[in-house]
């Protein structure tokens, strides 16, 4: 699990410098709102067994091309909102010869994920634990050209297991901290005032389910961030489409390795 948005923190890479700091307005959250709630709804339906627990067994093709070891990504077309957009996007893995348990360990592991995933991943630290909520400060770093974002989140992470073969975990960032020159002797927070608007809100969805010989592994991110601004959409856009998914395909990769390295034999 990636508790870092892959899509939104590297949307507005290139049009920082040309655009004015912004924070979102009330009607831009209330249909963040309004979309999450129906993101809610359906991790609630698939928990309980009113539509399949996994998107990949909502289309035949799909799992051809998954027991095929392809990794299936694809995104909803970004939702435009007043003053900022929406990214979803859905990625799937099986990985075989593994168990629930096994995969549950690596994904467990977060004090290890600024080595698992790498370089997005700079530092995860475990505030609370408490059942199956895990608290988590997050911070994330993504470079395209000669720009860099970074955010520091405080990550609240819900573990939910409808059967003894499955668990679905959502984790949602209840804080985004922008930071200015990142890495850098002078590195600090970006004051409210001046935040770019890279990331402002964050959900990100996991299923897994053991069957067929391993485990089903699914990641779904949805974020919000402002809106791309028209001179410079034109060259951002090939951002969105693009390096999101190549970081998605990244983050499967990273865990299936990461699984496959901790089960003797693999």
């Amino acid at each position: 699990m990636r508790t870092e948005t892959p899509s939104a923190i590297l949307i507005l890479l290139l049009s920082v410098a040309l655009s004015k700091a912004a924070e979102p307005k009330r009607d831009t959250l209330r249909v963040w709102d309004d979309y999450i709630g129906s993101v809610n709804t359906s991790v609630a339906e698939r928990n309980a067994g009113s539509r399949p627990f996994l998107w990949v067994d909502e289309s035949s093709e799909r799992q051809r091309r998954v027991h095929n070891r392809e990794l299936v990504i694809t995104n909803h077309d970004p939702r435009k909102v007043p003053q900022g957009l929406i990214h979803h996007w859905i990625g799937v893995m099986f990985v075989p010869n593994v168990s629930l348990d096994q995969v549950m360990r690596v994904l467990n592991s977060y004090d290890r994920y600024s080595e698992l995933y790498k370089p997005l991943i700079r530092k995860t630290s475990v505030v609370e634990r408490d059942g199956d909520t895990v608290k988590l400060n997050v911070i994330a770093v993504q470079k395209a050209f000669s720009v860099t974002a970074a955010v520091e989140t405080d990550e609240e992470i819900r573990i939910a297991r409808p059967d003894s073969d499955r668990v679905c975990i959502t984790a949602n960032s209840v804080r985004v901290q922008e930071i200015a020159d990142y890495g850098q002797p002078n590195e600090h927070a970006f004051p409210e005032a001046r935040r770019p608007g890279y990331v402002w809100r964050a959900l990100i969805v996991q299923r897994l389910e053991q069957r067929d010989g391993g485990v089903y592994v699914e990641l779904e991110t949805i974020s919000l961030s402002r809106g791309i601004p028209l001179e410079v959409r034109w060259l951002i856009k090939p951002l969105t489409d693009d390096l999101p998914r190549k970081i998605m395909a990244e983050m499967l990769d990273e865990t299936r390795a990461a699984v496959r390295r901790s089960v003797p034999g693999q």
